[in-house]
């Protein structure tokens, strides 16, 4: 997924009278030394997303909910399935967008794949169905995609593409994101020892997949980024942005799940897409925020492959 052979356009240089080969900045908006994932690899994850959405929202029987499992888990699932299909429309546009060299179309790409690693992995818990393989990729591209496309971003370039973006006020934002939803998490577990079971789980003698990734991996990662911003790690922006999206994707996806229980069976909580708006609301303004101060990089934003 990376090139590791000559310079590609714009990796320039002239040698001084030392005899050393001073870098020379590409044209702007040209990537660099390093090339994105190939444009096949996106259309790949995609074609999986997409196959995914369309088997579970028009096939009938995809999802169930036998007994032991939440009766609204299929309706909960097919909320997911709305915002995997627009989660595949940004993935292409990122993908295509980094093509051309832009370091925001790269960011968008990789919010994508971890927003579908991290979906996946709940699908996969559900009662079994026949579109397992599909979910076991798109863990796996997902993954290795963001996996890759992060680490070989280049520090320094990615610091002075958001150097106007001030950062105490994100970062507080973050970390009191995290607080806030650890806490409803941690009071749905606590709340109920000893002995018992949360009433929000998908299936009810299984831990929560949500209560384990979000408390294991996402949370963290929210809260790490917000003091990461605080300390000026050059790098932390661009986790700050992908966080931002995972936040958007959550409360789409949440508000998309109520609907969809509420068109069934009527038992949503009126309360909650309160919540999920408002976790839209400011996500996207606090997003809109950092693009509006973003800046693209004049300079090779992206290595030629992980351990150059």
């Amino acid at each position: 997924m990376g090139a590791t052979g000559g310079p590609t356009t714009g990796d320039t240089g002239t040698t001084g009278d030392s005899g050393t080969t001073a870098y020379t900045a590409p044209p702007h908006g040209v990537a660099g030394t390093g090339r994105p994932a190939p444009i096949a690899y996106t259309l790949a994850l995609a074609a999986v997303m997409v196959t995914a959405a369309v088997y579970g929202l028009f096939v009938d029987g995809a999802y169930s909910a036998p007994e032991g499992v939440r009766p609204t888990l299929p309706e909960t699932l097919r909320g997911q399935d709305v915002v995997n299909l627009l989660a595949a429309a940004a993935l292409i546009w990122g993908g295509v967008r980094a093509h051309a060299g832009r370091l925001l179309g790269h960011v968008v790409w990789l919010a994508v794949c971890l927003y579908i690693s991290y979906t996946y992995l709940m699908y996969v818990v559900a009662p079994y169905n026949d579109a397992l393989l599909l979910y076991i990729a798109g863990i796996g591209l997902g993954g290795y995609g963001f996996v890759h496309g992060l680490v070989r971003l280049d520090a320094r370039a990615v610091e002075e593409a958001f150097r106007r973006l001030p950062r105490r006020g994100l970062a507080w934002f973050l970390i009191g994101l995290a607080a806030l939803f650890a806490t409803m998490w941690l009071v749905s577990i606590v709340s109920v020892w000893p002995g018992g079971i949360p009433d929000d789980l998908f299936t009810y003698d299984i831990p929560s997949i949500v209560h384990v990734l979000d408390l294991g991996i996402v949370l963290p990662l929210l809260a790490v980024t917000g003091v990461m911003l605080l300390r000026g790690h050059p790098v932390a922006p661009v986790l700050a942005a992908i966080v931002l999206v995972k936040t958007l994707t959550i409360g789409l996806a949440l508000l998309s799940m109520n609907a969809f229980i509420a068109a069934s069976s009527g038992l949503a909580d009126p309360s909650e897409p309160v919540i999920w708006m408002l976790v839209i609301v400011v996500s996207l303004a606090w997003l809109g925020f950092v693009v509006r101060r973003m800046r693209e990089p004049d300079r090779a934003w992206l290595r030629a492959s992980m351990w150059s």
